[in-house]
């Protein structure tokens, strides 16, 4: 079985778009505590890492019935006891993208707990300056990505990740400028999914043609303008 996790204001024709590649939609209801735009975004609440999720302390109770579905599953649920801000940087705690082996983050503000499963893995840590580095990370697979952020693309270039560097912007997020590619993503073995129609983006033809280089097949979940909504999350049942 597999499950999508996703933030609870998605809409219908993206949900059922959606249902194609997952058995069961888990939505995130908001954190009290962070900015309305992005309280329900799966990149603000959670990291998944293997067969573990890490989470706010704060937020298991408010998300009782997700994380007591992903244990089912077979993940252990373990968590950050410092609760997140409603400004930058301190909302930014789990907002870190895995890619593989290795972790891109603003180490300055990640989890401890976070810290804590990165060296029990011997994961590791790639420094960047930008603090959304999971909303600004498209995973492509375990050694490939797709970023508009330059410090980004430097340092996992550097840390021998493949990069496909695109234009900023051309997302929508409501009460900001622009939301993030990675954050209207997610990824299975063999797609990546975009929340909207990918068509619009002005890299449409480099995306596409980057993602099947790696093996995966680029879907537009809708036919709706790009929108961030925090990332996709999957989660799949323990054999």
């Amino acid at each position: 079985m597999r499950v999508a996790i996703i933030d609870n204001r998605m809409p219908n024709e993206l949900t059922i778009a959606l249902s194609s590649y997952a058995d069961k939609i888990l939505r995130l209801p908001p954190h009290p505590l962070l900015p309305s735009p992005v309280a329900s975004h799966p990149d603000m609440l959670l990291w998944i890492c293997e067969r573990v999720v890490v989470t706010y302390a704060d937020y298991l109770s408010v998300a009782k019935s997700v994380f007591d579905f992903l244990e089912e599953l077979g993940y252990t649920v373990v968590t950050e006891k410092k609760s997140p801000g409603s400004t930058y940087p301190h909302d930014i705690a789990l907002n870190c993208a895995l890619v593989g082996n290795k972790i891109i983050a603003n180490q300055k503000h990640m989890s401890e707990k976070i810290r804590d499963i990165a060296r029990e893995k011997g994961l590791q840590t790639v420094a960047v300056k930008q603090g959304y580095a999971k909303c600004s990370t498209v995973t492509v697979s375990d050694d490939a990505i797709i970023t508009a952020d330059p410090s980004i693309a430097e340092a996992a270039a550097a840390a021998g990740v493949y990069v496909l560097k695109i234009c900023p912007d051309h997302v929508s997020l409501d009460g900001y400028n622009t939301g993030f590619l990675g954050g209207a993503s997610g990824y299975t073995q063999t797609e990546v999914i975009f929340c909207g129609n990918l068509d619009d983006h002005p890299d449409v033809q480099a995306i596409k043609n980057f993602c099947s280089d790696h093996k995966k097949n680029a879907v537009s979940l809708g036919s709706t303008p790009l929108y961030d909504y925090g990332t996709v999350f999957f989660a799949d049942k323990q054999d």
